[in-house]
């Protein structure tokens, strides 16, 4: 039983939330293709691979025009180079993804190189202009005022999208949802990734403001079954 009072929504609208991803070191081709066939079946917004499987996911998607793929950018350090980020950001376009998610410089950040992180968003957000783009700030990593000056600066480069993690540092929790809708207020979207396991959880972060979530097969298909209507009161 939910443990919030919540009006009925639809799986299509919660589907309509979930990037499903296979974005981990170990991310094979059978979870990429697991992520693939979860998409059509329940309507996934979008998917994400890794780079080496991108190509891949776009041939076996391209006749199914209701779910798009997104490519990655820096995954999953930030660490690369501008010049690096671009090529690969371009590359993604070349290739056929509909989204890209970048991770921004959490070292430059860290370092309050500012101005330095604020430009490698500018360069990528110039070079794919206008495909929508996510830029990963990773906040367990971060300080509260850590996320606060990276949600501006995301907010400065005109990209689309705070998104809060890869996934491979930690959760997220609704305090980081928080902090960043503060900063950003309706001038940027946020995406939420890392630790959504649950209905609860991603229906209180969507309360907070966030409108994406970049979530598992596992738990993105756990969601999708809680939603069937049998206990919890959706529709």
């Amino acid at each position: 039983m939910l443990t919030m009072d919540k009006k009925a929504v639809s799986a299509s609208e919660i589907a309509g939330l979930i990037d499903i991803s296979a974005v981990k070191t170990e991310s094979d081709l059978k979870a990429v293709n697991e992520i693939i066939e979860a998409a059509k079946t329940h309507r996934f917004i979008c998917v994400f691979p890794m780079p080496g499987f991108l190509e891949h996911t776009i041939e076996r998607l391209k006749d199914d025009s209701g779910v798009l793929v997104g490519g990655v950018v820096g995954f999953p350090s930030g660490g690369e180079s501008t010049a690096t980020k671009i090529f690969q950001a371009k590359e993604n376009v070349a290739k056929g993804c509909d989204e890209v998610d970048m991770v921004m410089n959490v070292a430059k950040l860290k370092s309050g190189l500012f101005e330095e992180v604020l430009e490698d968003i500018i360069a990528v957000r110039k070079a794919i202009a206008p495909m929508p783009l996510k830029v990963i700030i990773e906040t367990p990593l971060l300080e509260e005022s850590e996320i606060a000056e990276a949600s501006r600066i995301v907010m400065a480069s005109g990209a689309d999208f705070v998104k809060t993690g890869t996934g491979w540092s930690g959760a997220t929790t609704l305090r980081h949802v928080e902090i960043i809708k503060a900063e950003v207020g309706d001038n940027v979207k946020i995406k939420v990734a890392g630790g959504v396991r649950d209905l609860d959880t991603l229906l209180a972060m969507r309360d907070m403001g966030a409108c994406r979530f970049g979530i598992g097969k596992e738990a993105a298909i756990n969601i999708m079954e809680s939603l069937d209507g049998k206990s919890n009161g959706y529709a």
